[in-house]
């Protein structure tokens, strides 16, 4: 029997065998990866979708972009193959992947597929795949900033706020006193048996009427919840419909139970008649009779709510205990909020403003705008709004209401960066709202509260609020609210410097999102999994992080998000030595930010530093880093500017221009005698050595270094521990002291075959100690690396040989 086998570069792959083969040697590896390259070569003469391949690798096609991701990133590294050089296997940005190496097909008998090749199959089958890594390419490699970070931090933390805050406004009115909502007493796992979901509803009318599917939805599960109920909020219940659609069979979505822990689905239909609207509700438990109600109503409104109590009734629930209400205000509420839902934020904004009731009470009209506002990215008007709304009576007599302006401006003030502001607004919304009936509100406060206490590092107080606030939201039956959470527990880990921790929350976080749909929150956890990826020198697996968020782009409508896209991008181009597609990418993002985010901008000059500084363009890195200086926030990010602060004094110094450089720090102290694990820290000693060793004090510098290295270790984190080696190392060889640097760089040598820096170095001790061979393969791994990066001329030729002559690269082939 003939087989058909693939011979490619070192690498043999006979599908038929199932083995994998490298200059003689077999490759393990995973099953999924094998039929992965499989497909990928049966299919080289064209690019195959991303859908393609998953139903071939996994047999299914409910499989998350970073499951895909996993596979892909196994058989690169099986094949010496990365997203940065896609030699063998290539992107094709959103769409999927292709065979790009060249093949030849030798056609043999099927024993002849290598020296074992009657054996059973090597290939085992594949452990679980972590349901968050992804792959790609490269990183920020040159001059790493470990405290930039939390002010990005911060942005994010309060970013993730931003939907729920939203959605708690344009909720129908409320009455504030004898609403009932019981907390459990304990954590809840798995369905409840208060639990309920609430699905669209389908509406016979008019076609004016179709905001009643949404706004419906909304109005029943609002009451449900009020009646001690735990119903997901709709933008979660959508989100998670999105991603996962009704049968063909119109049977209920696939995973929804699971993914709400819902006991009863409720289905309806609203109808409207010559005398009014009939709303009929169906609760339907997993296996058993679904219970049915029916009510006839003189406007749609009246009928949902009917509907709804009538249901309550019929689930053993005491109805929720309210005063007069406004029919009419009700509905335009409820239209608004079913336009928010389907992101038709025009259309509620136009709702809003054509309502003479809400005309009535101008401070609930103008926070609700506020809302819509901020949630199209308009910060400065959405805050000066609801700065507005707090000075009118309303918000001093409605103490909820209040509650929840307070929260709105909160917000806004955290995503600007000004993070004692808005913990006055998080303390001030909690002494006003009222546990148990209140839940939503109260545990958006106290995710706020818990961010804004990151940066005075009151670690305890913050986890304790983050604690609190999941139970809030758990109790609410807000799932999505539970993942911001744990989102913004792996942002404080980030922030910790914990990069593995983060990823430990961010990651199975970034995966709910997805699975709910839950676009601005995803592209918000990706960029903190970008962050922690980066520290960890994951490189392959930070450029597939950012390559998960690219492939949004077309759907997202916050311009900061856009921004913010570009800017994870610029970041691993510019650690991957791709210095022009970086510089495309930020002149890119210049012409986004035009939203008033303080934070955004800061960051944007940051990266600008960081591109001008490794391209040895000294000039523009001291003016982007000093304009990153006077962005950065006014309060609690002080301790986060000493990465900038050592860019600027770099280019200080190159341009020769010491006076500026010395006014940037205290510069004649002496390192403390024990190593130190706060952030800073190391970016701090280096800032101290490198101006020491300008300024002749060697002997000063010297301590400083060793101190940042024991700092370096002792915090491990990667990144900067390569940080301090990169400066340290070079001037440890330019003293003559190869055994010390040879210490330093070992230190840093695992991580050479991903980091360009750890690379270069172990291609300058080499070359200092005259070794041919591993000079020769440092030097052939560093040009793999490098990108647009240059190696210095020196270190491309060896002094002497063996006899005598000068060994430069080329000669290496002879």
């Amino acid at each position: 029997m003939t087989v058909e086998v693939y011979e490619f570069g070192a690498f043999r792959f006979n599908p038929s065998a199932r083995e994998l083969w490298r200059a003689g040697q077999r490759v393990d590896l995973p099953r999924r990866s094998f039929e992965c390259i499989e497909h990928l070569l049966a299919h080289r003469e064209r690019a195959v979708g991303r859908d393609e391949l998953v139903e071939a690798v996994f047999g299914r096609s409910n499989v998350s972009d970073a499951q895909l991701g996993q596979v892909v990133l196994r058989a690169r590294r099986a094949l010496d193959d990365d997203g940065n050089t896609q030699r063998v296997v290539r992107t094709i940005a959103g769409y999927g992947y292709r065979w790009v190496a060249d093949v030849r097909v030798v056609v043999e008998e099927s024993a002849a597929g290598g020296a074992d090749a009657a054996e059973p199959t090597f290939v085992p089958a594949d452990a679980a795949v972590p349901s968050g890594e992804t792959i790609a390419s490269a990183s920020s490699a040159g001059i790493r900033l470990p405290r930039r970070r939390f002010a990005l931090l911060a942005a994010l933390a309060a970013s993730l706020l931003i939907a729920a805050a939203a959605w708690l406004a344009l909720s129908a009115h409320r009455p504030s006193e004898g609403l009932a909502q019981p907390v459990p007493t304990e954590r809840s796992i798995g369905t409840h048996a208060d639990s309920v979901v609430v699905l669209p509803l389908q509406v016979d009318g008019l076609r004016e009427d179709a905001w009643i599917r949404l706004g419906a939805m909304d109005l029943v599960a609002d009451r449900l919840r009020q009646a001690g109920l735990r119903a997901p909020a709709s933008e979660s219940v959508l989100a998670l419909l999105k991603s996962a659609p009704e049968s063909a069979s119109g049977g209920e979505p696939p995973n929804l139970r699971e993914a709400t822990g819902a006991r009863l689905l409720v289905r309806g239909r609203a109808t409207r008649s010559a005398s009014g609207w009939q709303v009929e509700l169906a609760a339907a438990p997993e296996s058993g009779i679904a219970v049915p109600v029916r009510f006839t109503g003189r406007d749609p409104v009246q009928a949902m709510r009917g509907a709804a109590d009538l249901l309550l009734a019929a689930l053993g629930r005491s109805v929720p205990a309210e005063g007069e209400r406004d029919a009419t205000l009700d509905e335009t509420l409820q239209r608004a909020r079913a336009a928010m839902l389907a992101n038709e934020l025009d259309t509620a904004r136009e709702i809003l403003t054509a309502s003479p009731e809400l005309a009535a009470s101008s401070a609930r009209l103008a926070y609700r705008l506020a809302l819509v506002d901020f949630r199209a990215g308009q910060l400065d008007q959405a805050e000066a709004s609801l700065d507005e709304v707090l000075k009118q009576p309303e918000a001093a007599q409605d103490a909820r209401f209040r509650g929840q302006v307070l929260i709105a401006r909160g917000v806004v003030r955290m995503r600007r960066g000004e993070f004692e502001q808005s913990s006055h607004d998080y303390d001030a919304a909690l002494a006003l709202l009222t546990p148990g009936r209140d839940a939503l509100e109260i545990g958006q406060a106290l995710t706020g509260r818990a961010n804004s206490r990151v940066p005075e590092r009151r670690y305890d107080e913050a986890l304790a609020d983050f604690g609190t606030a999941r139970t809030d939201l758990e109790s609410a039956g807000d799932q999505v609210g539970v993942a911001r959470v744990d989102a913004n527990l792996g942002l404080l880990e980030l922030f910790r410097s914990r990069p593995a921790a983060a990823l430990g929350y961010l990651l199975p976080a970034a995966d709910r999102f997805q699975s709910f749909g839950a676009l601005h929150e995803l592209l918000l956890s990706l960029t903190g999994i970008v962050q922690a990826q980066l520290a960890m020198l994951q490189r392959d697996e930070a450029a597939a992080t950012v390559e998960r968020g690219w492939a949004l782009r077309e759907r997202i409508t916050d311009p900061d998000q856009r921004v913010d896209l570009l800017l994870n991008r610029a970041q691993v181009l510019i650690g991957s030595g791709r210095h022009r597609e970086a510089a495309a990418a930020l002149a890119q993002a210049r012409t986004g930010t035009n939203s008033g985010n303080r934070v955004l901008l800061a960051r944007l000059r940051a990266l600008g530093a960081e591109l001008a500084a490794v391209r040895e363009d000294w000039r523009a890195a001291a003016d982007e880093a000093a304009a990153a200086l006077a962005e950065w926030p006014s309060s609690g990010a002080d301790d986060e500017r000493s990465g900038i602060v050592l860019i600027r004094q770099r280019a200080l110094l190159a341009l020769g221009e010491e006076a500026s450089a010395e006014a940037l720090l205290e510069r004649r102290r002496e390192p403390p005698e024990q190593a130190a694990d706060v952030p800073g820290v190391v970016t701090d000693a280096l800032a101290m050595a490198e101006w020491a060793q300008h300024a002749g004090d060697s002997a000063r510098a010297l301590r400083w270094f060793r101190f940042a290295a024991v700092s370096a270790d002792r915090r491990g984190v990667p990144a900067e521990i390569v940080a301090v080696a990169r400066a340290y190392a070079p001037v440890l060889l330019a003293t003559g002291e190869r055994a010390q640097a040879a210490v330093v760089i070992g230190r840093v040598a695992p991580w050479a075959a991903r980091d360009f820096d750890c690379a270069l170095l172990q291609l300058r001790l080499f070359h200092a100690m005259d070794q041919r061979e591993p000079w020769f393969s440092a030097l052939r791994q560093a040009q793999a690396l490098a990108g647009e990066r240059a190696i210095s001329t020196e270190l491309l030729e060896l002094r002497t040989t063996g006899n005598g002559g000068p060994l430069r690269l080329s000669d290496r082939s002879r």
